[in-house]
């Protein structure tokens, strides 16, 4: 199905269009923002992402990685570090040579002290 068929639909909030239902469904949930922070104010659709948003003010960290014990606030952040464990490093530092398992850690890389002061 494409965006041009007869089965797509328009959000009537902001004209998104979508071909999936369900996908439809999800989004029209991000114009009723009812969970509301009470610290900072900003509101959010459904009360997890709420409760993981709170996790920034506390400073609670709840997930941590088996293999050395650092700790993250959100599961997707212990996932994309556990590549960090992986033996297959394909992302390799121009300038040093060092590896990563993910492309962002190399990006980050970049940005850090091994290409600070270079010219």
């Amino acid at each position: 199905r494409s965006l041009d068929s007869k089965m797509a639909k328009k959000c009537p909030t902001c004209g998104k269009v979508y071909v999936s239902m369900p996908a439809m469904a999800m989004h029209l949930l991000t114009h009723d923002l009812k969970h509301k922070c009470q610290v900072c104010g900003k509101a959010f659709s459904r009360p997890w992402l709420l409760q993981g948003h709170m996790r920034s003010h506390t400073g609670e960290k709840p997930f941590g990685c088996a293999h050395c014990g650092k700790a993250f606030a959100d599961r997707s952040n212990l996932r994309a570090h556990m590549q960090t464990h992986s033996a297959f490093k394909h992302f390799k530092c121009k300038r040093c040579s060092k590896t990563f398992a993910l492309k962002s850690y190399l990006n980050k890389h970049y940005e850090s002290a091994c290409f600070k002061g270079a010219a």
